[in-house]
């Protein structure tokens, strides 16, 4: 079934992409999700002025990311207080949420939980790199600081110094 995607839909498409799907997964996840629509002659006809639309909103958009992006590249999330055991491991953990939510404290940057790329959470002391989906186009590498690492403390002061 073909149908037209109102939104993006990971490893999918993009909003206003005509895609070929099974009917089973369009009519029980895509359609009650209002992810898509059926692709009809007369809704293919009126994707031209939904592309252009949605162009300009995207283009809009990734201003906006880039703008953020300036504004955490190249500097160190830290974790200070990430209450640290013998052995250099974490109380608990570091995850998306928590990324997020200090992306929001400390440099007035707001993401939501999923666009923060962190494979696994994140259970000892340490420098990371995490990467932050700002916009589908605008993906950053965020350094993080979790604790207060013995060996590389000089280092990370270097960075907070030049910041």
């Amino acid at each position: 079934m073909k149908v037209i995607l109102t939104q993006d839909v990971e490893k999918l498409g993009h909003a206003t992409d005509v895609v070929e799907v099974a009917d089973g997964f369009a009519r029980n996840y895509l359609f009650p999700r209002s992810l898509a629509s059926v692709a009809t002659k007369s809704s293919l006809a009126s994707i031209e002025n939904l592309k252009r639309q949605e162009e300009k909103k995207q283009g809009k958009l990734r201003v906006a990311a880039q703008e953020q992006a300036v504004k955490i590249e190249g500097k160190t999330l830290m974790f200070a207080d990430a209450h640290v055991g013998t052995g250099g491991k974490l109380y608990g953990s570091i995850g998306h949420q928590d990324v997020a939510e200090a992306l929001q404290a400390q440099f007035g940057v707001e993401t939501e939980r999923r666009n923060v790329l962190l494979d696994d959470p994140i259970r000892a002391e340490g420098f990371y790199t995490v990467g932050i989906k700002l916009h589908r186009d605008v993906i950053v590498d965020l350094k993080l600081q979790v604790g207060n690492p013995v060996e590389e403390t000089a280092e990370a002061e270097a960075e907070a110094v030049e910041a």
